[in-house]
């Protein structure tokens, strides 16, 4: 068992948090949802209810050329109005925002190292004023960096109390003293600057308001906040979990005989302390919104928001005909990964899976196909956790967002999940499993993120196709006795080399590949306007 001292402190993702989620209404998880998250972060940090708010994109970084198309204004907006991913009023967050509270967009040099950095000045109505520098991380996940200055580091899995002090000889000590008789397992770390300091504590139980009220009469206290978790799966303080990587799984899967999907539920269980009927509820959950993302899509009757027109259901009718080629299931997963985009880019709910970008590979892969093989909504969620083991080892290892590491970290991570999950599907071995992840991110390296004019259109629904495809394949492949040779583990390291190698111009920023294009200029004049709203 690797414990929580081991490789990065309390960093071990959930399935449920980094991996398959958060159903959502996007179009982009990194810039609509993870936005949200952070908006709703700093609206309880303040308090409550939002008075005033400035939004500030980092001038240098993704938000600027992709916001507008992406919804990364309507993100932040509904979060600071307190809605979760899944409301449907996001895409009108602009309308609902200006009716609550005073607000407006700008650009600065933020001196970021993350390229979707933004800073929120925000003032509740009670006339608390913070200003939260924020990173938006990928797949829906964020990381606040930064509170009025106090470098911290939060990223909404924990019950977290910001105690805001003068700077003391005692302080830091009364404060923990008053935490002790009721917290259990804490962590504390106090930031400084000039004369004040930020006590930044975290917990895995809920913190009541006798114990704020003690902190708050600590001498040399200005101000308790209290930000309960923004997560679907909260953090644990102290937690053992069985493996870390693809190499540890392999031996504790041996070791134990299990099933490749089994390795997923295992961790899961030691992460979250979650029963299996629990998670099993929660993947039902996931599966019943991938569905019917899946089948709002195909239906035709959405109404897309960019330059394309809805298709899913015409590729649906063609294979219906007989006139298409008979690719087998690979057209039946086509088709599903078409309809979950085109409701992506409907602004309808989807799950990211792992990013709002790559939405339709698992449902079109392993939900599509296995439907129409028959298979029981319990036996698909199995190949669900199955995909999500994969997720789990490139989160550890590598990432999720496009504006680090391009496409390749989001259809590439999703088609090679999406293998793991087919070959549970036809029956396959553990071995077989890692190899099938293993090859299918390996015909993905390197694929850029140039969605034009920052919208969720093209290439962003062919891509989620060809992933699907490219999973089926390599489960295949391996099943049929190739050998990817080089493993898992590798391959998801190789993954992030190659991002840090890729230009920002092909990381999600449109500032190349298909964005670049005649066409695609003339798409983004058509789109953009000049300046913030």
């Amino acid at each position: 068992m690797q414990s929580s001292g081991a490789k990065r402190e309390m960093e071990y993702c959930s399935i449920f948090n980094e991996v398959l989620g958060p159903i959502m209404v996007g179009p982009s998880s990194s810039h609509t949802a993870g936005p949200a998250r952070i908006g709703k972060f700093t609206r309880r940090l303040a308090g409550g209810e939002v008075e005033e708010a400035k939004i500030i994109f980092d001038e240098n970084g993704s938000y600027p050329l992709t916001y507008r198309g992406q919804g990364s204004d309507r993100g932040f907006l509904s979060g600071l109005l307190g809605y979760e991913t899944s409301d449907a009023r996001i895409r009108d967050a602009h309308k609902y925002a200006s009716m609550e509270f005073k607000y407006e967009l700008d650009f600065a040099d933020l001196e970021a190292s993350h390229p979707n950095t933004a800073r929120i000045d925000v003032k509740s109505e009670s006339g608390i004023r913070h200003t939260v520098d924020s990173h938006s991380t990928g797949g829906g996940m964020f990381e606040i960096v930064g509170i009025d200055g106090f470098k911290i580091s939060s990223k909404g899995d924990f019950h977290e109390l910001f105690v805001f002090a003068k700077c003391g000889v005692n302080v830091e000590t009364s404060v923990k003293a008053a935490c002790h008789a009721k917290l259990g397992d804490f962590t504390v770390k106090t930031a400084e600057k000039g004369e004040g300091c930020l006590i930044h504590i975290k917990t895995d139980k809920e913190i009541d308001d006798a114990t704020i009220e003690e902190i708050r009469k600590v001498e040399s206290v200005v101000e308790v906040a209290y930000v309960e978790p923004i997560l679907m799966s909260p953090s644990k303080i102290k937690v053992d979990i069985p493996f870390y990587n693809a190499a540890e799984a392999y031996a504790y899967g041996e070791k134990n005989s299990l099933e490749f999907w089994e390795l997923g539920l295992r961790y899961e269980i030691a992460r979250s302390g979650l029963s299996e009927e629990k998670l099993f509820g929660i993947m039902g959950e996931v599966y019943d919104a991938m569905k019917r993302s899946a089948e709002i899509g195909m239906s035709g009757d959405i109404n897309m928001q960019g330059y394309l027109s809805p298709s899913a259901h015409k590729i649906v009718k063609a294979k219906e005909k007989g006139i298409l080629m008979d690719a087998g299931l690979i057209n039946t997963a086509t088709a599903w990964a078409v309809g979950v985009m085109e409701m992506n880019s409907a602004i309808g709910a989807i799950v990211a899976a792992p990013t709002a970008g790559s939405a339709g590979v698992i449902p079109g892969s392993i939900i599509g196909t296995g439907l129409e093989m028959g298979l029981s909504k319990h036996e698909i969620c199995k190949a669900m956790f199955a995909a999500a083991t994969v997720g789990i080892f490139i989160h550890h290892q590598a990432t999720f967002a496009a504006e680090v590491a391009a496409c390749q970290a989001e259809n590439g991570s999703a088609s090679s999940m999406a293998a793991a999950g087919v070959v549970h599907i036809i029956g396959g071995t553990m071995d077989q499993s890692f190899k099938a992840a293993a090859l299918a991110l390996q015909n993905l390296l390197g694929l850029v993120c140039d969605p034009i004019a920052g919208l969720v259109d093209i290439p962003c629904i062919n891509r989620n196709s060809v992933s699907a495809a490219n999973s089926i394949v390599s489960a295949n492949m391996v099943v049929g006795g190739f050998d990817p040779y080089v493993p898992l583990d590798e391959v998801i390291q190789a993954m992030a080399s190659v991002g840090a190698a890729l230009p920002a111009s092909l990381r999600c920023t449109g500032g190349g590949g298909l964005c670049t294009t005649k066409t695609g200029i003339r798409i983004k004049e058509r789109f953009s306007k000049s300046g913030p709203q």
